[in-house]
């Protein structure tokens, strides 16, 4: 079974849900959970706070949501630095496998 896991980002705009962002964490769920451990934010609902990251797992293409993080723009700024120095420091300097 292919499982892959990834971190979307998106924000609640007047017409639902738009995701603009996503980040492949690879298939190694310790290391994907590992990372999103790292980020800033927080698992309750903010008011005025319209920017999530969601965890997902990715069984067949389908995607299961694991957890997810409500944060603002300072936080998002250094969520997104958190998770593409750890895709750098195991893609370059562990040798993983993060495809997608």
């Amino acid at each position: 079974m292919e499982t892959r896991f990834t971190i979307n980002i998106s924000l609640q705009g007047p017409g639902g849900k738009i995701t603009y962002g996503k980040f492949s964490l690879g298939r190694d769920k310790k290391q994907a959970t590992e990372i999103f451990l790292l980020l800033k934010g927080s698992a309750e609902d903010a008011p005025g706070c319209s920017l999530k990251i969601e965890f997902l797992e990715e069984i067949i293409g389908l995607p299961v949501p694991i957890g997810t993080i409500n944060c603002c723009l300072d936080e998002l700024k250094e969520n997104i630095a958190i998770i593409s120095r750890e895709i750098f420091r195991i893609a370059h300097l562990e040798n993983g496998n993060i495809d997608y």
